[in-house]
């Protein structure tokens, strides 16, 4: 019976307090161990049991390394839920005191929101994606923290092949567990893929791989052969992963509904910024433009941008008349706010006349003092005196051409034209310009049009084109109107329908290319055969040429498909006089005139009296 309660006594006094705490009573240890409230047994059994506790105390610390505490807070459990509302959880790690976390791409694909969980319990949203490798499948993306967090040192050295390394420990592996790299292969030639010899449990995929020092060197990821090891991406592979302005296109990164991080120089950025305009409605274009200045906020871009923003889409964000002309006011905010801290004032008062005098003329109810003609025609000025640049002559000249001072604009115009940033547009409004000037020289608008589309890309040139054949064929120039023709066929790829032939025959015809005239006239009528007016064309062409029967069949065919058409029936009459049939050829012409055709009283005159 006394080995028996030595035994208990040894057990309550070694394990049973550590392990069963309820157990470790006073009641319990005074009815098995009697002789230890003797004196002198008391106090040896005093100084053995602290023995015990200091090993147990060492070898505990010896389980559980000083940086595992920091390590196990650095991990966080990410939450996302796609647009569809499906939900994934999965793990992922602070590398950065500032809230940056890496995990894997699979738990953010079409995700539209996340929400990562950190060891003390707080639910912090994620913010921002900074970069991100789908054939890898990992991610790197920016936590809203309060102030900052605990986060995984990266290793300093390269970690070799045979070294140890170690996974902390997860709600279903309550230790450390251990394992040894036995190969590393590169990524992208410059980082390290690490293939450990441990296996992986679920609850520890994207974990932190760890040196026996505790410093992090990459993210755990499940072995897809099922051979029971542990594969790592190295941590600053997937640091290194940054968002470039053209990322914005990829669907790896449109298909994520949270927001990207900007590139990392402004210019950049601004691109990016572009891409975000077609993509997005006005509400959330504000918000991207509102974390561009966070974060460039001494880029004048994003200032101009949010006050061309706030100005132009004042009706989207805000839903009465009086809110719209807050907007307004914003934008002007914007604009002074810039105007304050630069050096370019020449700049900020270009961009301040070009919103103003946009907004001004595209809303002609709007009634704001500060938003009118005249203020962008002020602030136009303000810049000329500050530098003299071609790009606020232009603005001077449209100015100018809206208030309706066509000699002005002309100069400005002019100065542009003469400048390396000379445009299309800027010939073009020049030779309006000339058009609206009392006794212009039609030769000179013609040269400013052909300027104006040499200069101009070809969707462009094709409007150019077409304005100037048209003058061309005002003013007799038949020959250069035909070659405008064919270089609008050129642009256009030779997509062009009835229409261009017909009025490309009429230039051709002008011009005395009546073979020429010929062929587009048969196009034409090939594309559209019930047109009457084509078969009437077609018979003017055999008339000059001298083929009256031919012209007469054209001519029957366009009466056919319309009876009213009066000059149908003095081509017809005309047709008949070249072959001698008088009589005939009268009872069309009094048929013309009774269906009203302007100009058959001359041949009634000439061949029927």
């Amino acid at each position: 019976m006394n080995l028996l309660r030595d035994f208990h006594c040894f057990f309550l006094t070694n394990f049973t307090g550590h392990f069963y705490p309820a157990v470790w009573n006073v009641e319990n240890f005074m009815y098995f161990c009697p002789l230890y409230f003797k004196p002198n047994v008391m106090k040896k059994v005093f100084i053995l049991l602290l023995t015990v506790l200091q090993t147990v105390s060492a070898a505990a610390q010896k389980k559980a390394p000083k940086w595992l505490d920091k390590a196990s807070k650095a991990i966080i459990t990410v939450e996302t839920t796609t647009k569809e509302g499906v939900s994934k959880t999965g793990n992922g790690f602070f590398i950065q005191e500032n809230g940056e976390a890496v995990s894997s791409f699979d738990l953010f694909k079409n995700a539209k929101e996340a929400v990562v969980t950190t060891s003390s319990g707080e639910k912090l949203p994620v913010t921002h994606i900074l970069g991100v490798d789908e054939m890898y499948g990992v991610i790197c993306f920016k936590v809203a923290i309060p102030k900052k967090t605990t986060f995984l040192t990266q290793v300093k050295t390269a970690v070799q092949t045979g070294s140890a390394a170690y996974i902390p420990p997860s709600a279903e592996v309550k230790e450390l567990v251990q394992g040894s790299i036995l190969e590393i292969t590169k990524i992208n030639g410059a980082y390290d893929y690490y293939k450990i010899d441990m296996p992986l449990p679920k609850s520890q995929e994207g974990y932190p791989l760890l040196t026996e020092n505790g410093e992090v060197f990459a993210l755990t990821q499940a072995d897809a052969s099922g051979k029971g090891k542990t594969y790592g991406i190295s941590v600053a592979y997937i640091k290194s992963l940054q968002i470039t302005s053209m990322d914005m296109l990829k669907r790896t990164y449109s298909d994520i509904g949270i927001r990207k991080a900007w590139p990392p120089t402004a210019e950049d950025a601004q691109i990016a910024l572009l891409l975000h305009t077609s993509r997005e409605d006005a509400r959330l274009y504000l918000e991207t433009l509102n974390d561009f200045i966070t974060t460039f906020p001494y880029h004048e871009e994003g200032y101009i941008s949010r006050a061309s923003h706030y100005a132009y889409r004042r009706k989207e964000l805000a839903p009465t008349e009086n809110e719209q002309l807050k907007m307004l006011d914003l934008a002007l905010a914007d604009l002074e706010k810039i105007e304050k801290q630069t050096k370019n004032r020449g700049n900020i008062y270009y961009n301040k006349a070009k919103l103003i005098f946009g907004i001004a003329t595209s809303d002609s109810t709007l009634r704001h003092k500060n938003w009118n003609v005249e203020t962008a025609e002020g602030y136009t000025q303000k810049a000329l005196s500050e530098e003299d640049l071609p790009l606020y002559r232009q603005l001077e000249g449209d100015i100018a051409f809206y208030n309706g001072d066509y000699e002005k604009a002309f100069q400005a115009y002019s100065m542009v034209n003469h400048s390396p940033v000379a445009s299309g547009a800027s010939y073009y409004l020049a030779a309006k310009c000339k058009q609206q000037i009392p006794g212009s020289n039609y030769m000179e608008i013609i040269t400013l049009l052909d300027s104006a589309i040499a200069k101009s890309p070809i969707a462009e040139a094709q409007a150019y084109l077409l304005e100037s054949v048209e003058l061309k064929m005002q003013t007799g120039f038949y020959e250069q109107a035909v070659k405008d023709y064919d270089k609008y066929y050129i642009f256009t790829g030779g997509n062009v329908g009835d229409a261009f032939y017909y009025y490309r025959e009429q230039a051709k015809f002008r011009s005395n290319d009546l073979e020429g005239a010929l062929k587009d006239i048969e196009k034409a009528i090939s594309l559209d055969k019930d047109n009457a007016v084509y078969q009437a064309e077609m018979a003017s062409v055999y008339l000059r040429l001298k083929e009256p029967v031919k012209a007469q069949e054209c001519v029957e065919k366009a009466i056919v498909q319309d009876p009213t058409f009066a000059s149908a029936y003095r081509l017809l009459g005309v047709s008949l006089i070249r072959q001698d049939k008088k009589e005939e050829a009268c009872k069309n012409f009094e048929k013309a005139k009774e269906l009203g055709d302007p100009v058959v009283e001359k041949l009634i005159k000439e061949n029927c009296n």
